[in-house]
């Protein structure tokens, strides 16, 4: 099949479906910088973001078949890389040193500004969400994440059961997802560093 010279994504993706690899690379110069770039934002690695932007280009592929029903490609790769590099950082959570690699990043002076506005922004919205908490679930929060009191402990200190605790926890968490998502520009990026400081 012969190569298409210019860039028209339509017949791309339409080659693409039967297996032209050459038009595939087309695809993927075109979109590379983009998902590479988002990777980064979140890891703050080239390591990692050229690895996790691989495999989103990867599940592209393994997925061509789909590809002539695409009507939006930008938004079609957007969700595939979102989806990708949010299952990844979930993962990566689990290994102590990563949460230790973003949070040296975040805290250093030099770091990009606009990184640090983010990081500011999101510690403002997190701060608002536990506020609005009703009273019991503010309490429980706090004694948790700010005390740093196991379940057990709390519900001595309240005298309440351990169920009772988890009960309020449970739903502190969730509305504080929940409110992180409605209020931020970035709310991947806001869950996770919650989650990195174990905020969430």
């Amino acid at each position: 099949m012969p190569a298409i010279t210019s860039y028209d994504e339509i017949s791309l993706l339409a080659c693409i479906a039967k297996g032209d690899e050459v038009a595939f690379r087309q695809l993927f110069d075109h979109h590379w910088d983009n998902i590479y770039g988002v990777a980064f934002a979140f890891t703050k690695s080239p390591v990692i973001a050229e690895e996790m932007a691989q495999d989103v280009f990867v599940k592209i592929w393994l997925r061509r078949e789909e590809l002539p029903q695409v009507r939006k490609f930008n938004d079609y790769l957007f969700i595939i890389a979102r989806n990708h590099i949010l299952s990844t950082l979930r993962k990566k959570i689990i290994e102590t040193s990563f949460p230790d690699h973003l949070l040296n990043y975040f805290r250093e002076t030099d770091s990009n500004p606009e990184d640090q506005l983010m990081l500011r922004e999101t510690e403002h919205l997190l701060h608002k969400a536990i506020e609005q908490l009703p009273p019991q679930q503010h309490l429980i929060y706090c004694l948790s994440r700010e005390q740093g009191l196991n379940q057990e402990e709390i519900a001595a200190k309240l005298d309440i059961s351990k169920n009772t605790v988890k009960s309020h926890m449970s739903k502190a968490l969730l509305f504080i997802r929940n409110y992180l998502r409605m209020h931020a520009e970035v709310e991947a990026f806001a869950i996770l560093y919650c989650i990195i400081l174990g905020l969430l």
